[in-house]
């Protein structure tokens, strides 16, 4: 008999050897737990579940349409998803993310989107330069440099799937990337240096940086920290920081980051996994209605 929860681990091949999933799985097998691994090849065939997988929790890490179609169809037969596929939809669609942060009063540069490039010609040239992505990028692929209206002819075609661009206020840094983490109501920061350089206008070049560190932060990173959680409502999350003279700016939120640099991140979400597992098993035993009693009791 076992001692503890089942938590299966959803994830891409690409990301097996993440540090803080391999430790996440490691301190949940030493909890007690049984930690299936289901790796979502595009090779693999799968039914679609006419009940709930044998699972009290899934944790989810990747892209994979296959992978996240396994996620939702978990998550609706009551299995405790972290991220939630809902949260995970919210955070992919930049656009959607983008309207969530600025209902919460996070500071964003000012952004627009349009399915045609050439659109673009019509912002004010006093707004350029412009840095433009598609919409449901994955991470910094397809970022370009507009630092005028006539460079629009240097974007590279979207790909089918991606039918938007979205465009930012380019916004000057020192170089170093701010990478705000949390799991939960932890969070930390990590300063690292940027792989995205423009040399001149078009698309960015990527190079190989090391040097990640955990830096303090301070009361109004940790708050842009949580609100971007909670906001998106994500369980595990990062977010992209630009400091500026003008102080930070949120760039985008991303769902499971890699944690880089922070010490026992594993652990830190193997504790909070079994934490969900525990309220929701709560839940159950006392009933929807008795659990909001319990937590909200008159004074």
């Amino acid at each position: 008999m076992k001692a503890g929860p089942t938590v299966a681990i959803l994830a891409e091949r690409r990301h097996l050897k993440n540090r803080a999933l391999r430790e996440a799985r490691a301190a949940l097998e030493a909890a007690g737990c049984e930690v299936p691994l289901v790796v979502p090849d595009s090779n693999r065939l799968f039914d679609i579940p006419a009940e709930a997988p044998p699972w009290d929790a899934v944790l989810s890490r990747g892209r994979d349409l296959a992978g996240l179609g396994l996620l939702a169809a978990a998550a609706a037969l009551g299995v405790v998803a972290i991220n939630s596929p809902r949260a995970i939809e919210l955070v992919r669609n930049k656009i959607a993310m983008q309207a969530v942060l600025l209902e919460h009063g996070l500071p964003l540069p000012k952004t627009w989107f349009a399915a045609d490039a050439a659109v673009f010609r019509s912002v004010p040239r006093k707004r350029f330069p412009l840095v433009v992505k598609p919409f449901d990028g994955d991470g910094a692929r397809g970022l370009a440099l507009l630092t005028r209206p006539e460079d629009v002819d240097l974007l590279p075609p979207l790909e089918r799937s991606r039918s938007l661009y979205l465009a930012q206020e380019y916004l000057e840094t020192d170089g170093w990337d701010l990478k705000l983490y949390g799991v939960g109501s932890q969070t930390w920061a990590v300063r690292k240096p940027s792989p995205v350089s423009f040399p001149e206008p078009g698309p960015a070049v990527f190079k190989e940086t090391k040097g990640a560190e955990i830096v303090e932060l301070d009361a109004r990173l940790r708050d842009i920290a949580l609100t971007c959680g909670r906001a998106c409502k994500l369980e595990l999350w990062g977010v992209d920081v630009a400091m500026t003279p003008d102080g930070p700016y949120v760039i985008e939120v991303n769902d499971f980051p890699t944690y880089s640099a922070v010490p026992r991140a594993g652990e830190a979400i193997a504790r909070h996994v079994l934490a969900l597992v525990q309220i929701e098993a709560v839940a159950r035993r006392a009933g929807r209605s008795g659990m909001h009693s319990i937590v909200r009791k008159p004074s």
